[in-house]
């Protein structure tokens, strides 16, 4: 507790009442603070976990934990105190309102809660939770220790092992494809599925297409918030995350470990390659290299983005004193 040397307080009589964010910090309270933007002047009390780097930002009277990781550690504690946030292993628990067709195969300490519907040639592994009224149709496959929030819709699709689904998403419909011809305009049959890696977590009122004939592809460990649409053919790589209210069209490819802001979209057929960083609210035209930083409408490279927006104001701003 080297941050704390000149502090007199032995730990054993330590003790913490709450977890509180870092604004609302006061004694006997545990927060984390990373943001150097907070307004920390106004905090003089409670106990804070921070890193080395920004110990001298915080107030003397703070007791400080140190951490290499402040974030990851108060959730690995909240975690600890709380659980997880989606309930797991309720020991073979099937509500009598639940239809389960006889050809389906059920797995050990699963779940399936009320007005659920489980269809024909499913399989359900091990440690799987389907929570109220979720609807997984003939031939889906879910792994082990998966879950299932309230109303979700799952079709022509396979979800591997501890794949997260929140509530009133749907998964394997199919997707916008049709052939137009005014009033004779008819919808293109999909026969393609969804398949979904290991890992991975899907939020709320989420839409993903099944592939035209190619399946729709989701990798492990990709990180999905509430709202986002990911159209037919599309592939997303393992450990990508994609923020609230993105929309993918048809066959976007997006390579590993790209990260999306909130209210991005793509147009359909292009490529984002791996390690891109890509800002919140782009409309994003064209396919982009490994390791783009990129922003804007039409977006293009960040800083080039940023200097166009600097131009523009000081144009404006030039009109105006004119």
């Amino acid at each position: 507790m080297k941050f704390n040397e000149n502090r007199n307080f032995n730990v054993k009589n330590l003790y913490i009442y709450d977890f509180v964010s870092f604004q609302n910090l006061s004694h006997n309270k545990l927060t984390f603070f990373t943001n150097k933007k907070n307004n920390f002047l106004n905090v003089v009390s409670g106990i804070c976990i921070v890193e080395n780097k920004n110990i001298n930002l915080l107030h003397e009277k703070i007791i400080k934990i140190p951490s290499k990781n402040p974030k990851s550690d108060f959730s690995i504690i909240l975690e600890k105190y709380f659980g997880k946030p989606y309930p797991q292993n309720n020991n073979n628990i099937i509500h009598p309102t639940a239809y389960i067709h006889k050809t389906a195969k059920i797995g050990n300490n699963v779940s399936i809660g009320a007005f659920s519907f489980v269809g024909e040639g499913v399989v359900i592994e091990d440690d799987t939770f389907i929570s109220e009224r979720v609807s997984v149709s003939r031939n889906c496959k879910i792994g082990k220790e998966c879950f299932l929030g309230v109303g979700s819709v799952i079709e022509y699709t396979i979800i591997k092992n501890k794949v997260i689904i929140s509530s009133n998403t749907v998964i394997g419909k199919s997707g916008f494809g049709f052939i137009p011809n005014k009033s004779k305009t008819f919808l293109t049959p999909h026969i393609g599925g969804v398949f979904i890696g290991e890992g991975t977590n899907i939020g709320a009122c989420c839409t993903i297409d099944r592939g035209l004939i190619d399946d729709t592809m989701i990798g492990k460990y990709v990180m999905i918030d509430n709202q986002v649409h990911i159209g037919h053919n599309s592939i997303v790589g393992d450990f990508c995350i994609l923020a609230g209210q993105v929309g993918l069209s048809g066959s976007v490819v997006l390579k590993q470990n790209v990260t999306i802001g909130g209210d991005v979209s793509f147009k359909d057929n292009i490529t984002i390659g791996e390690d891109t960083i890509i800002a919140g609210a782009s409309k994003v035209f064209n396919s982009f290299p490994k390791g783009s930083y990129i922003g804007g409408s039409p977006a293009q490279d960040i800083q080039d983005w940023k200097r166009i927006v600097a131009s523009q104001r000081l144009n404006l701003k030039k009109r105006k004193n004119n």
